[in-house]
Parts: C-alpha cells; structure tokens; sequence
C-alpha cells in the first residue's frame, strides 16, 4: 500500500485550538488582495464594496476562530462548512476589481492558441457543431452543477467526521482562488461573446436554454474564461474525492465528464482554457499540499494495516 495510505500519515500540520486552517487563511488573503485592490481605487470602487470586504473577511476569521475545533454537534457543522458562502462571495466582486488591475481584454490571443492549437477548419466546425436540444439540455444541466460538486463532497466528508477534511478543503479553495487569479492575469469573456456568439444564443433546449439565461444574470464577473475554473475545480475534486471516497467518485466522475466538455461545447471556454486547467490544477494541488499536507488514499473498510 502507498506510502500516503492514512494509516500511516497522520494529518500534517493539524489545527490547534485558536489557529484558522490553510483554508480559511487561503480564502483571508484573496479578500485581502481584494480589499487592497479596491481602497487603491476608491474613485471607481464603491465604499459599500470596500466596507463589505472588510466586514465580511473580518466576520469569517473571528467565526472561524470562535466556533473552534469540534468533534460534533452545530459547530462543527458551522466550522466545516464555513467557507461555502465565501467563495461565491468573492467571484461576485471580481468584475468590479479585474478592469482595474487588467484592462487588457485577451480573446483575440486566445482564439490565435486555439487555431494554432486546432487548425482553422476544425475551430470553425467546433464553434458551429450542432448539437441536439437534448445534448444541450444534459451538458447545460451538466455545468449548472458546478458548484454543488466541491459541496456535495464536503458533506459527505462532514457526515463521515474525515480527518482529512482539512486538507480536502484547502487543495480544494487554493485551486479555487488560483482559478481566480488567472482571470486578473488574462482578461477574457470566451467564444459565447466573440467566435461563437450567435451560436451560443440559438443552442436548442426544452429547460437548457433558461437555465443558462439564468448562470448569465447570476454570473457578475464576465471576464472569466482563462483558465476554465469549472475544469480546474471539478478536476480538483474528483482528485480529491478518488482518494477520499470512492463511492462519491464514481458517482461525481460521469457528470464533472459532462461538466468539463460542455466548457468547450457550449462555448464557455476556448480549448486552451481547458487545457491550461490541467497544470494549473496540478499545481494548486501541489500548494495544498505543501501547505496543509496530502490528501492521503483512505484505508477500505476491513482492510489490514500496513506492516
């Protein structure tokens, strides 16, 4: 057996009582560079957004110190799943904050990779493939799920009181915000609004085509297309969901498949959005790693320990 088999590694860098996890850390310092970014605007970023910034990262880190480490009961529950309404919290002011640092929007250089990459004829097939109303209705449901995939692992591991949830956090927020930083660093809003525009808006569907009207009002930040953070997340959590459980592997690997190809499908993300996803990911796994420990490959029911 593996040398990181739980039996044999202890979780590394454990909590101590009055100390907030790699998680919540990672998620402090995202608001901070956010909140640093907006107060060195504060002609073009309002004061209400400054002040909820603050007042929201100052609100996790004293919850997440107050309610401390628990075995059971309400505040364990509140203490796993503490940084659920966070994540979502900071995508939705990334809009406001990307034009400030990167004016630079980048699709016209993406489009050249993805030629380059494809060779014309096929990225023009790729952006004008039709696609049956019940294909785009199973891929349009398919990326609708992208956030319930990390949370639906969360509460399993919750349920199951894993050692390692610690570690599955933080592997999973850091490839989060590293998904965020890449849309600072390249600026784009994807082929739905430039090479595969009108597409994208005559995508046949009996429920697919409200659902994604729906993802465009909710979905403030525009420019989030490099890298695909729906790749780098569902591919995050499948790592880390095959080591912790294999049960909700199997059931999340078919639909993060679906999830994944309707990026490109649907026209949400060019090929190489995909497919810096992947190194990407890779590496936000290696920081979580470095940071909180490994995800070890948890033991089977009834198996011997190692000797």
């Amino acid at each position: 057996m593996g040398r990181d088999t739980e039996t044999i590694l202890e979780p590394p860098r454990a909590a101590r009582k009055g100390a907030l996890r790699v998680s919540e850390l990672a998620l402090l310092v995202a608001l901070a560079a956010m909140t640093a970014i907006a107060c060195a605007y504060p002609d073009r970023v309002s004061g209400m957004i400054r002040l909820s910034l603050v007042t929201v990262a100052a609100l996790f880190a004293v919850s997440a110190l107050a309610l401390g480490e628990n075995e059971s009961g309400w505040r364990y529950w509140a203490r796993e799943l503490l940084p659920v309404p966070v994540l979502p919290y900071i995508f939705m002011y990334l809009g406001n904050l990307i034009p400030l640092v990167n004016p630079r929007i980048r699709d016209q250089a993406l489009l050249a990779i993805d030629r380059a990459i494809l060779g014309p004829e096929t990225q023009a097939a790729l952006y004008t493939l039709p696609l049956p109303a019940w294909v785009a209705d199973l891929l349009t449901l398919a990326y609708s799920t992208f956030y319930f995939l990390p949370v639906a692992l969360l509460l399993v591991l919750v349920v199951r009181h894993d050692r390692f949830l610690p570690q599955v956090a933080a592997a999973i927020v850091i490839t989060f915000i590293v998904s965020f930083a890449g849309y600072f660093v390249v600026p784009a809003y994807g082929p739905r609004t430039t090479v595969a525009q009108q597409r994208y808006q005559s995508l046949p569907g009996v429920v697919g085509d409200q659902v994604r009207e729906k993802l465009d009002q909710w979905e403030k930040t525009k420019t989030d297309a490099f890298p695909s953070g729906h790749t780098m997340v569902t591919l995050a959590v499948l790592f880390c969901a095959r080591r912790r459980n294999r049960t909700v592997y199997n059931v999340l690997l078919p639909l993060g498949s679906l999830l994944i190809l309707a990026t490109v499908l649907l026209a949400y993300h060019y090929v190489i959005d995909v497919l810096a996803a992947i190194p990407l990911t890779a590496a936000s796994l290696a920081v979580g790693a470095l940071l909180a420990g490994r995800v070890p490959v948890a033991l089977r029911e009834g198996a011997a320990a190692p000797g």
